[in-house]
């Protein structure tokens, strides 16, 4: 279904810096009531003193500091929304972290943080406002035309084929991916939508901000998308009501080749893993 951001009462986990931060920016500036949430306290008032800044203070944003991947912390920013907003129409789960190194050098404790960051917190937020978002149909006439409710899932190009490196970050963005195709079947008679996003290599701190590096390989020099450019396409996703987007063309292109051309990508992985410092 289509949607308006005007008046859209949105939870956006992950909103100090990178993507989650321009989705703040031009969500306020389309007229959204936002909670905002992230670990970093000085990053995440910095964003709202911005978006005050850029909307001359016609904006509604709250803040909630905490991590996403603590119980207390989850149910605060729902009931945050709640309280400030009278209910919730989209949660963005954009908080996402990767590890970086072979699997054989990794360890459970591993695995578990970059699960807890990528599926688990995430699918526990949606467990919180299932209940919320269903009753979107029952809002008062007074309070104008109701919102129809949408979920919005961060995997990535990972989450679409493996790479070399990041297999724990790879099984969680690819594990989110299925599980939001699994809901989106199950909450179609509630008339909830559910948005998969699937960025590629952006210019954030995604590569320098790790849970672990015990290494990555070296990848061909390629442009990286902007921050604000996939922040833009999500947006335009959300409006439209659409299920899944690649907002990265190297990543389509690799989509493409799993599908029709998958030993060869099998080769070329295969040679980014056992060559890694090829292309310094």
């Amino acid at each position: 279904m289509k949607r308006e951001l005007k008046n859209a009462r949105i939870i956006l986990t992950g909103a100090s810096s990178g993507i989650g931060r321009q989705l703040a920016l031009q969500a306020a500036k389309a007229g959204a009531k936002l909670v905002l949430t992230a670990r970093r306290v000085q990053l995440l008032e910095e964003v709202k003193t911005q978006i005050e800044s850029e909307t001359g203070g016609n904006c509604a944003v709250e803040l909630v500091v905490g991590d996403i991947t603590v119980q207390e912390t989850r149910e605060a920013v729902v009931n945050r929304c709640v309280e400030a907003f009278g209910g919730v129409d989209v949660l963005i789960n954009n908080a996402g972290a990767a590890a970086s190194g072979e699997f054989e050098t990794g360890t459970p404790d591993r695995l578990e943080r970059v699960m807890a960051l990528n599926l688990t917190a995430p699918v526990e937020m949606i467990r919180l406002v299932l209940p919320i978002m269903k009753k979107w149909k029952e809002a008062p006439a007074a309070q104008g035309k109701p919102i129809p409710p949408m979920i919005v899932n961060l995997s990535s190009v990972v989450g679409l084929r493996g790479v070399t490196h990041y297999s724990e970050y790879c099984a969680g963005k690819a594990a989110i991916r299925a599980f939001s195709q699994s809901i989106r079947t199950e909450f179609h008679r509630y008339g909830i939508d559910v948005l998969v996003v699937c960025p590629g290599s952006t210019d954030t701190g995604f590569f320098t901000d790790y849970i672990e590096n015990s290494g990555e390989p070296t990848w061909p020099h390629h442009n990286r998308v902007t921050p604000a450019y996939v922040a833009k396409q999500m947006l335009k996703a959300i409006r439209r009501g659409k299920m899944e987007i690649v907002p990265f063309f190297l990543g389509k292109v690799m989509k493409g080749m799993d599908y029709f051309f998958p030993k060869s990508l099998e080769r070329a992985m295969v040679f980014f893993a056992e060559h890694p410092g090829v292309f310094k």
